[in-house]
């Protein structure tokens, strides 16, 4: 049952911009009509990042927002299994072992859309530079098996 609803989630969300890139393709390259579509799909995939990874005021909350990743991470079960891989005073790390959004577009046969749906991450980590830093060496979207979204504490300057 949750893999069906991780599929229709999936097809629901990416859908509209999988049909956008095929109609597009009839007047460009597929590369192009990726190209014009990517900034629309990694602004609205940022919604969904923020469904997980809350607005801090500073640096000086980072204890907030892993205690808010860690909740929210349980919450997401039915879309995503994520489990916390290492957490200390300094560092969240998650693993992520499917993303339904990445799956989809590759069954469907627009792999060459998973790198810009991950793509979002990295954009919410640059809005947030000053208040914690990312990494990330695995992502399912260029096809890994998992995503391990790494999140580490900014030194307070004094």
């Amino acid at each position: 049952m949750k893999k069906i609803l991780r599929q229709f989630v999936g097809i629901i969300v990416i859908g509209p911009f999988l049909l956008s890139i095929k109609f597009l393709s009839l007047f460009m390259t597929r590369e192009k009509a990726v190209a014009t579509i990517s900034p629309l799909l990694i602004k609205s995939a940022k919604m969904f990042v923020r469904i997980l990874v809350p607005n801090v005021k500073n640096a000086a909350e980072f204890d907030k927002l892993k205690d808010t990743i860690n909740k929210r991470a349980r919450r997401l079960w039915l879309f995503y299994d994520i489990t916390i891989a290492v957490k200390n005073d300094n560092l969240l790390k998650l693993h992520v072992a499917n993303c339904p959004f990445a799956e989809m577009a590759v069954r469907l046969g627009y792999a060459d859309i998973g790198p810009v749906m991950c793509q979002c991450d990295w954009e919410v980590a640059k809005d947030n530079l000053d208040k914690w830093d990312f990494d990330r060496k695995h992502q399912i979207g260029t096809g890994d098996r998992f995503c391990d979204h790494t999140y580490k504490r900014k030194e307070l300057k004094a």
